[in-house]
């Protein structure tokens, strides 16, 4: 897992965002997805976080965010790390405004909630991990 930030819709830029994948303060830990392959997430990935975040107490809110195919946007190195190691691998975050500026801004709420699913991480991987059923 790798954890960072995530592109929060700003209110001056909406337009950067899909209306479909608009990751917004308090909301909740992102999901964070490229079809450019700029992050490592992946579906099974993601439902294992998901079964994760549901079992966790309290519940951990889930938000998405796929880049956009004509937005360019960083990486991670998580998808290098992922593809030469061969593991399953997921790209979090917490939703925040101006990435790489001084005025960076998040919600702390957003920070609990990324807390509360790294300790259910470590409680429910192993339960979740093991009810994965395999297509033969």
């Amino acid at each position: 897992m790798g954890s960072d930030m995530a592109h929060g819709v700003h209110p001056n830029y909406a337009e950067k965002h899909q209306a479909q994948h608009r990751p917004l303060f308090h909301k909740g830990v992102v999901l964070k997805e490229s079809s450019n392959q700029r992050y490592c997430t992946m579906a099974t990935s993601s439902a294992i976080i998901r079964s994760i975040a549901a079992r966790a107490e309290p519940v951990v809110p889930i938000q998405d965010f796929v880049v956009r195919n004509d937005s360019p946007c960083g990486s991670t190195i998580g998808p290098m790390l992922s593809s030469r190691l061969g593991v399953r691998s997921i790209d979090i975050g917490v939703a925040q405004w101006a990435m790489h500026s001084i005025r960076e801004t998040c919600g702390a709420d957003d920070i609990a909630h990324l807390v509360n699913l790294c300790k259910a991480i470590f409680v429910h991987f192993r339960d979740v991990d093991r009810s994965l059923t395999t297509v033969q």
